[in-house]
């Protein structure tokens, strides 16, 4: 049986003309490392492991997160193997529970670093939407003029999820309003809010979808959520996936109820100097 060779890809394209096939027959599961290269114009890492002529693991980094796929344990210790000769920089790594967990010992083994874990995920997926109760109000595109209570619901979403250094909620905003890919729940004004990020192949990943508190429970983020989808799928997309905190039932039933179903359990830990 062949070796586990590790191969650095210098550019995004290289790099998904190696990994795209392996990529795709879990689309759902690979959906944040398929829609961050699909927007990178570069990365610090754009790796492969390959055995023989297959691609058996990917890992990118293109931010804070090294992210993986899931993998053999002997491709697993290939990557660490590699990335530590290479001297590599790492803040944190995003993946596949179980391939998390070995990756960070193997790194730990070699390096001497130890890890914090940051958040328990669950990647889920979603074909047809199941339609919610319609709250009052409106789903409609995000507009500049809606930009001071989004900025300011950003900021409060990355509180909540305990993101580490993460981009001023305005320029997030301001991104998403330029590309078309803010949304919003509007009663009277905006009260939900939702973004779609990162386009696969087939599919395309929900995220930003945040309620202030004095707006919860009147079934707006449904609201919102369900709609995004269906424009989304409307728009010939296979799917869509998201990404739900473990340690937040709330939004875990919410999406169940809309139809989303999980995928795979992934794991972000922070890398400690």
């Amino acid at each position: 049986m062949a070796d586990f060779v590790v191969r650095r890809h210098p550019d995004v394209s290289a790099f998904l003309a190696r990994a795209q096939g392996f990529l795709v027959r879990r689309e759902a599961e690979n959906v944040l490392m398929l829609g961050m290269a699909s927007s990178a114009t570069a990365a610090e890492h754009l790796l492969t492991v390959e055995r023989g002529p297959d691609c058996v693991m990917a890992a990118l980094q293109s931010g804070a997160n090294l992210i993986l796929t899931r993998g053999h344990p002997g491709a697993v210790e290939a990557l660490v193997k590699q990335l530590s000769a290479d001297d590599s920089s790492l803040s944190g790594t995003i993946g596949p529970a179980r391939t998390t967990e070995s990756f960070l010992q193997d790194w730990h083994a070699r390096t001497g670093h130890e890890t914090r874990l940051q958040m328990r995920l669950r990647v889920h997926e979603l074909t047809g939407i199941i339609p919610p109760k319609r709250p009052s109000g409106v789903f409609r595109r995000a507009a500049m003029r809606d930009m001071e209570p989004l900025a300011t619901w950003a900021d409060a979403l990355n509180v909540e999820l305990r993101s580490e250094n993460p981009a001023p909620g305005e320029q997030s905003v301001r991104k998403r309003i330029d590309l078309g890919r803010m949304y919003v729940w509007d009663n009277g004004g905006p009260v939900s809010m939702a973004a779609c990020d990162g386009p696969t192949p087939r599919g395309i990943r929900i995220n930003f979808v945040y309620t202030p508190p004095e707006h919860r429970a009147r079934g707006y983020a449904a609201a919102c959520v369900a709609d995004l989808s269906q424009v989304l799928l409307d728009e010939g997309r296979r799917f869509c996936a998201l990404f739900t905190d473990l340690a937040n039932p709330v939004s875990n039933r919410l999406y169940a109820r809309l139809g989303y179903r999980p995928i795979c359990d992934f794991d972000e830990y922070i890398l400690v100097p």
